[in-house]
């Protein structure tokens, strides 16, 4: 499993994170066409007219990062509201939805699923990806829960 800690080295640990989890497993070649699109966007990101410090990732072919430095620029709700249609244009483009947030990604040694956040309280002993962090700070160190 790859380690969330080294995520977007040259972002603090109050930088804001969004995550979007994609309704299925992309194939490698709509995560390197989600990586390309996303890094056009983050080259022209903005709030205010002012640059924002932000970049993305996909991590395990199910969940786009999102991270912006926020101690340099606050993202306002305009530069918001772009990032949510940006993320819109890929799901549409890939026919994904990345705006359910009624699953939670959870793992075993050998693959990830998709799993109703409704059945983690019912399954004890289950590792899942925590759909509810804020910070990049909270994505390095506390991303992973067990029920």
């Amino acid at each position: 499993m790859q380690q969330s800690y080294n995520l977007f080295e040259s972002l603090g640990n109050a930088s804001k994170v969004w995550l979007y989890l994609a309704e299925r497993k992309m194939s490698d070649q709509e995560v390197r066409f989600t990586l390309e699109n996303l890094s056009g966007f983050n080259a022209t990101w903005s709030a205010h007219g002012k640059k924002l410090n932000s970049n993305t990732t996909v991590l395990f072919n199910h969940i786009i990062v999102l991270a912006v430095d926020e101690t340099l620029e606050v993202a306002s709700g305009c530069s918001i509201d772009s990032s949510v249609h940006a993320i819109k244009k890929i799901g549409s483009a890939l026919n994904i939805d990345f705006f359910n947030r009624m699953n939670v990604l959870v793992w075993n040694e050998s693959d990830f699923m998709l799993v109703p956040f409704s059945q983690i309280r019912k399954n004890k002993g289950i590792n899942y990806l925590n759909p509810l962090v804020s910070t990049l700070g909270e994505l390095r160190e506390n991303w992973i829960i067990q029920s």
